[in-house]
């Protein structure tokens, strides 16, 4: 390690202070049945993938999607975390955290405070207070049908939830009102495509917005899905879910796990293992449900930065060269759009060596904002 990431290392390793909660929210957001029974076993699992695919199964006619609307109360696990308010700092905002799939939140302070991981240490140490929360199924928050509810459309509707409430000051009694009135929103993944999808829906609700690991293309998402061969998550660790449901979704080990998400010599084995003991299943409904979340950002006025690491496997298929410029074009009514490619780093930006350099540019850019 280097002396400045030391010293940046010693930064961010001042104290802060963090509540942990549960808060019901109440949505209502269009759902979609998917066109297939659910699965009995893992055979019919492959079976879907087989046809998921297969080298015409883009030609294939699909079979128009049934919609409804569902409206439910979930509890949602989220973590404020702000400066020890002894060091008397000026809070710049609140960050709102999105993980993406195969996570929860601990994505965000992966190593607890002190670590060279840990993406909310940096976040403090630059002014800001931050919310993270575990997406619907993952975490702390309700196991919901991971079919027919646990969907984009649904988990967008519970981050604008959380952002509206947050605005409003009404979260939680422990959660202060932003300082300033901003609220700034960081995605990684998964949870950028919804934090996309806020900026379309609800274009006022945020002040600057980071998105990492994301792009327009997707274009590693078959050799995603080929990779997990679609595990069912109760056979894989049955310890931990063995009374899930067969639509939720993981894969076989931790070298699958670094396929997609690590770039090789850059991260510490330990850290993978880390990863691969604490992950999370990802539900069949969110991936049949990718593309029924918004993406047209036009009306956005405010400051975008796309952050993805130059070696992305998911949304870059390992090069990510020229990829975020189609992204960034979408913002047209954006103040300012800036994207930037971290070196030496996989689709899991914040469990590599040089994780501290990428948080530095996100750190800068919301400064700026």
């Amino acid at each position: 390690m280097s002396f400045s990431s030391l010293l940046l290392l010693a930064s961010t390793a001042l104290a802060y202070k963090c509540t942990d909660f549960i808060v019901p929210i109440t949505v209502t957001a269009p759902t979609i049945i998917p066109p297939f029974p659910a699965f009995k076993s893992h055979y019919d699992a492959i079976g879907l993938l087989s046809a998921l695919t297969a080298r015409n199964a883009s030609n294939a006619p699909a079979p128009p999607p049934t919609i409804t609307n569902l409206t439910a109360t979930f509890d949602i696990s989220l973590r404020y975390c702000e400066p020890d308010r002894r060091r008397h700092v000026s809070v710049k905002g609140v960050q709102v955290l999105s993980h993406g799939l195969g996570f929860d939140k601990s994505y965000w302070d992966f190593g607890g405070q002190g670590s060279e991981y840990n993406y909310i240490s940096s976040a403090i140490a630059a002014g800001f207070a931050t919310l993270s929360y575990d997406r619907l199924g993952n975490g702390g928050s309700s196991v919901v049908d991971p079919y027919t509810v646990q969907q984009g459309p649904v988990q967008l509707a519970i981050l604008t939830s959380i952002t509206k409430r947050l605005r409003d000051g009404n979260l939680h009694s422990k959660v202060a009102r932003p300082a300033g009135g901003k609220v700034f929103h960081v995605g990684h993944s998964y949870g950028s495509l919804l934090t996309h999808g806020l900026l379309a829906t609800a274009p006022k609700l945020s002040d600057g917005a980071v998105l990492t690991g994301y792009n327009l293309q997707v274009l590693g998402i078959e050799q995603f899905e080929t990779s997990t061969t679609f595990h069912l998550a109760r056979e894989n660790q049955p310890g931990r879910f063995g009374g899930r449901s067969t639509g939720s979704l993981t894969w076989a080990d931790e070298l699958a796990n670094q396929y997609n998400f690590l770039a090789w010599p850059y991260f510490d084995p330990v850290v993978l293992a880390k990863a691969e003991a604490g992950k999370w299943p990802f539900s069949l409904g969110e991936l049949i449900t990718y593309a029924a979340v918004p993406n047209n950002a036009s009306a956005y006025a405010g400051s975008v930065l796309l952050i993805s690491g130059d070696a992305d496997r998911i949304y870059c298929a390992g090069d990510c060269t020229g990829t975020l410029e189609s992204a960034a074009k979408t913002f047209v009514g954006a103040k300012r759009v800036q994207t930037y490619l971290q070196p030496r780093t996989g689709h899991g930006l914040n469990l590599h060596f040089n994780a501290m350099a990428g948080y530095r540019v996100v750190q800068n850019f919301l400064g700026s904002v």
